[in-house]
């Protein structure tokens, strides 16, 4: 997080969680506050597909509009539907010596709270979880990435209309405000990118006690075993690997592959590759956003024997799609998060050895198994470390809104998605209204017998 956009950072984080006030708002006014959220998204779906094409320097429509803007309107369709029953008080009976007293759990918000979004999916990175937040009655800063600086201006002008001010404060900036906004006093801290990242985000937040949840990355893996389809895993792992150019958090990083269908496995995806992109110059293929990420792709296929996927290979800034058989493990294309459209290819022996293989390394996000005996699968997902798992696909688990999305060690703290997404932006307040007879107020000084009785009991 180095650099900046001005020396004005400190000073306009200040004012953004100054502006936020008032007290928490009721069921009423969240729904309403979501509900002008999801209008908001729906009446701009062109203008943000538009914003993030041009931010990409080519971004398919389709792609921003069932990945981004629809997974968003679903996500609140969802949250407006169950947020009735995830705001109920919850009656808990009492331990017998509070005999006479109620008890409650209530949920509240966790108050003022700051997301960070990252560039890779700078719509529905940002937007979902500030449906959560809106769902759980906080108020919120929201900082879009400086990488999509078209999309992150069309958010700004999108809520600052739909949204009061005093509720969410869109700042727009570089890395010296997203560290302002770190040391702030706030009340949670959400933030997606990079583990590195993270990990500085989570040293900074600790100054203040700020609760956070990470949502970063790493190397998920793909396992293919023995007897899997292979025309049907390879079309799903490179419709999950090419999505966005392989920009996506989840995607599968690298496969795992039985030593002796490797040259099968090569074929499969070139096969797979050529169905799902027959021109991978035309408007179906995303380009590589940042320079600094394209020149890195190429100097790790440089490293590496590479086979290519597409005839014929695109122009930059797309960069087509790789496979790499027998990748070195100990090689940089193993040792970092490729986020590109490289599929680097480890072949195993045995499913044991597979299963060491992606377990000695960081706990992923995701975890994809194919195959197709049911109980082999269900196996390798209880055995293998990962934030999520996924048996014969890539990628969908994350528009399931109600399952919980989120890593684990070196790939995030917390979860969110569904109700998910609400506890993550509250936390449990409990609440007992005493009686005026309860047993337990016995315990008072001063300690005569019936307190040695009491203690007699409770040592028994």
């Amino acid at each position: 997080m180095d650099g900046g956009r001005g020396p004005n950072a400190a000073e306009q984080a200040r004012m953004a969680f100054e502006a936020l006030h008032g007290n928490p708002p009721d069921l009423a006014a969240r729904r309403a506050h979501i509900t002008a959220l999801r209008r908001a998204a729906r009446d701009a779906a062109e203008d943000l597909a538009r914003a993030v094409d041009a931010d990409f320097g080519g971004r398919p429509r389709a792609e921003t509009m069932l990945a981004e803007v629809g997974l968003v309107l679903a996500h609140a369709d969802w949250t407006l539907r169950r947020l009735p029953s995830w705001t109920k008080v919850r009656r808990v009976r009492l331990p017998p010596e509070f005999l006479g007293a109620s008890g409650r759990v209530e949920r509240v918000p966790l108050g003022r709270v700051a997301i960070l979004g990252p560039w890779n999916y700078p719509i529905q990175l940002t937007l979902l979880p500030l449906v959560a937040a809106l769902a759980g009655g906080n108020r919120v800063i929201l900082k879009p990435s400086e990488a999509t600086p078209r999309t992150a201006a069309l958010l700004a002008e999108v809520l600052g209309r739909a949204l009061p001010s005093d509720l969410v404060q869109v700042v727009e900036g570089g890395p010296a405000l997203a560290r302002a906004l770190c040391n702030l006093p706030l009340d949670g801290l959400f933030f997606t990118g990079s583990t590195r990242t993270g990990r500085e985000v989570a040293m900074a937040a600790a100054r203040n006690l700020t609760p956070v949840t990470l949502e970063l990355g790493g190397k998920s893996p793909a396992i293919l075993l023995p007897d899997a389809d292979l025309p049907q895993a390879a079309r799903a792992l490179m419709a999950g690997k090419l999505f966005s150019a392989g920009q996506t958090c989840v995607a599968p990083d690298y496969a795992l592959v039985p030593r002796a269908r490797m040259a099968e496995v090569v074929e499969a995806l070139r096969a797979a590759t050529q169905r799902l992109y027959p021109d991978p110059d035309g408007a179906d293929y995303a380009a590589i956003l940042r320079p600094q990420d394209h020149a890195r792709l190429l100097g790790l296929l440089r490293m590496q024997g590479a086979v290519a996927l597409m005839d014929p290979m695109p122009l930059a800034p797309r960069l087509g799609a790789w496979a790499v058989p027998d990748a070195d493990p100990d090689s940089p294309l193993m040792r970092e998060e490729i986020f590109g459209p490289i599929l680097p290819l480890i072949p195993y022996d045995d499913l044991t050895q597979a299963e060491a293989f992606a377990n000695a390394r960081p706990c992923p996000l995701a975890l994809y198994v194919f195959g197709q005996d049911r109980a082999a699968c269900e196996g390798v997902v209880a055995r293998v470390r990962s934030g999520g798992a996924l048996v014969n696909d890539t990628l969908l688990q994350v528009a399931a809104h109600t399952l919980p999305f989120g890593g684990a060690g070196e790939s995030g703290l917390g979860a969110y998605h569904g109700e998910e997404g609400f506890r993550a932006f509250t936390r449990p307040r409990s609440v007992m209204v005493a009686s005026r007879l309860m047993p337990a107020r016995l315990g008072r000084p001063p300690f005569g017998a019936t307190v040695q009785r009491i203690i007699r009991f409770l040592l028994r």
